[in-house]
């Protein structure tokens, strides 16, 4: 906002979250209300609060140039509470998690691309990442999680999931540590934080189970990790956008003032409190708006967010914990990944008057009638080549009428779980017709080999995707088997294969320094945009790579030496 007046922030203390939500349909976090609850009990909080304030904009007073850049690694504990085996999730889904938090703030998330121009130059990468803990607070090895079966059904936002005293799981060492407890909230909310300078026994992110993590167990339209980005943001001294006022202040220089919360997707620009021609940045973690409709922090935020590290911050702390490091130099063994992913459900309602009766790719041909609105494929597979060009036939039947259908075709080529990464959606199409249609698509070269899943949805209504239950039509889902893309064992990045990327963002030229055991002549680079098509504009001559044409936006790189196959998101600017 324009003005930033402390006196409006302390003011915010006093307003508690309305909660109105019908199950988790909207966005509802109940920051601000376990705050004003906090600051109740302990009055002194507020003076607290008033202290940090005053050191942030002290900080961020200094020029960009004078600012800490150095990247922080914060310690992740997560403390999972389950009543249900569905809310016992697995690491994978936990994993996921990190991931998005690591791409979120970092401004290496994907979708960062879709940042309208009017604030694309206001996008910030914090330079913040997160780990799960390899050390506990006593010195033991960890995998940074810990389980609890408990009796309760739900939890309200009076903390009693941070203490085993009232069944939940103590917090661990918060000068060390990121405490995020997942649990089952109740009364709609998807989470809430604690803000710098409460009780460390309380201090952390408290997310709801079916909020956490992307895609596998997490429902949309919260099932992108978004929640908890949105909520450590808050732990990270961030207020929500509007300022929890009508055309209220956030303490944020660089944000649009605005006059409340968004909710779903808002269309571009959506114009309150006199804030034209760009309207409010909706698109903003700290707004509303569904997972997939946020995508970015504002320099202003970010700085905010560094202050807490720099001396005096009141989460500096973090900057020297080694909960990050396992103990002797080893780490512990890691709870088995699931080898398959959990994908969400889909299903047609009602199938008396349209389903699909034919599905036709490579091997994969099947007739049929209608199957109470989902069929289970999955046992039939057809084998297709990172790179080539595919055609994939399908139709409708019909019971009398022919209706218009519309058809949405998904590939889940990362095999993470979902179909919402870039380039998941491989066919969308209406017709009112029962004839054969027909789609072609390419499998990007950057698709991960082996098995993975290919949904077909066919609905009355044009605004159905992948997950959920719609009114009439039917989904179909089958294996598709993938070759010659990205190797297994080189789902892990290329820095962790031991090459050096940097800087990241880059502006003219990558760096990438090849590891002293490699041999530098059986390195091959290429780099993909986000469709996976290949940038053949680009050159590399052993250790600079050339990237000065490319249009500004997020690249993956690939990286082969004869032993390994790695991979690398970066940044052109």
């Amino acid at each position: 906002m324009k003005k930033t007046i402390y006196a409006m922030a302390l003011a915010c203390l006093g307003l508690g979250a309305t909660l109105t939500a019908d199950a988790q349909t909207v966005r509802q976090c109940a920051t601000m209300e376990n705050l004003a609850a906090q600051v109740a009990a302990d009055p002194a909080l507020a003076q607290r609060i008033s202290a940090i304030e005053g050191q942030t904009q002290q900080f961020v007073s200094k020029s960009a140039a004078k600012r800490t850049t150095a990247v922080i690694t914060i310690p992740v504990v997560v403390h999972v509470l389950y009543n249900t085996s569905a809310q016992n999730i697995s690491d994978a889904q936990i994993q996921s998690q990190i991931a998005v938090l690591n791409e979120d703030f970092s401004k290496t998330n994907a979708d960062v691309s879709k940042t309208p121009a009017a604030f694309a130059g206001l996008a910030a990468n914090p330079n913040i990442q997160f780990v799960l803990a390899k050390r506990t607070p006593t010195g033991a090895a960890t995998t940074g999680i810990e389980r609890k079966s408990t009796n309760k059904t739900s939890w309200g936002t009076n903390d009693a999931m941070k203490k085993a005293s009232t069944g939940g799981l103590d917090a661990w060492d918060a000068s060390k540590y990121l405490n995020l407890w997942v649990c089952n909230l109740s009364g709609g909310i998807l989470g809430y934080a604690q803000f710098p300078g409460g009780a460390a026994s309380t201090d952390g992110v408290v997310i709801l189970t079916s909020a956490f993590g992307r895609g596998g167990s997490a429902s949309a339209p919260f099932n992108l990790g978004r929640t908890a980005t949105h909520e450590v943001g808050h732990w990270l001294n961030l207020r929500h956008i509007w300022g929890d006022a009508s055309c209220g202040n956030d303490l944020v220089a660089d944000t649009p003032t605005q006059q409340t919360s968004n909710y779903s997707c808002p269309s571009f620009p959506k114009v309150t409190c006199s804030n034209g021609p760009n309207g409010d940045m909706f698109m903003n973690y700290m707004d509303y708006v569904d997972d997939a409709c946020m995508y970015m922090f504002s320099n202003g935020q970010s700085a905010r967010m560094n202050a807490l590290f720099a001396a005096g911050g009141a989460r500096a702390s973090l900057t020297t914990s080694d909960g990050g490091t396992a103990p002797g130099g080893t780490t512990p063994t890691p709870t088995p990944t699931p080898t398959t992913p959990t994908y969400c459900a889909s299903k047609g309602n009602n199938t008396s008057y349209e389903w699909i009766d034919l599905v036709q790719l490579g091997s994969i041909s099947r007739t049929s009638g209608a199957n109470a609105g989902y069929y289970d494929g999955t046992a039939s597979a057809t084998t297709v080549t990172a790179g080539s060009s595919q055609t994939i036939s399908y139709s409708a039947g019909y019971a009398s009428s022919a209706y218009t259908e519309y058809w949405k075709v998904y590939i889940d080529y990362n095999q993470d779980g979902d179909f919402t990464d870039s380039g998941e959606l491989v066919a969308s199409r209406s017709s009112s017709s029962a004839s054969t249609l027909t789609s072609t698509f390419t499998v990007p070269a950057t698709a991960k080999t082996g098995a993975t899943r290919l949904r077909i949805v066919m609905s009355d209504a044009s605004a159905t995707m992948s997950c959920n239950s719609y009114s009439y039509g039917e989904t179909e889902d089958y294996t598709l088997t993938i070759t010659g893309g990205a190797a297994r064992q080189s789902g892990q990045t290329a820095e962790a294969a031991g090459y050096r990327v940097f800087p990241n963002p880059a502006t003219d030229v990558l760096n990438i320094e090849v590891p002293a055991a490699t041999n530098a002549a059986t390195v091959s680079v290429k780099v993909y945009d986000l469709r996976g098509a290949e940038m053949k504009q680009i050159t590399f001559d052993g250790n600079l790579l050339n990237i000065g044409h490319l249009a500004k936006g997020v690249y993956t790189l690939r990286i082969t030496d004869g032993q390994q196959v790695s991979h690398q998101r970066f940044v052109k600017q």
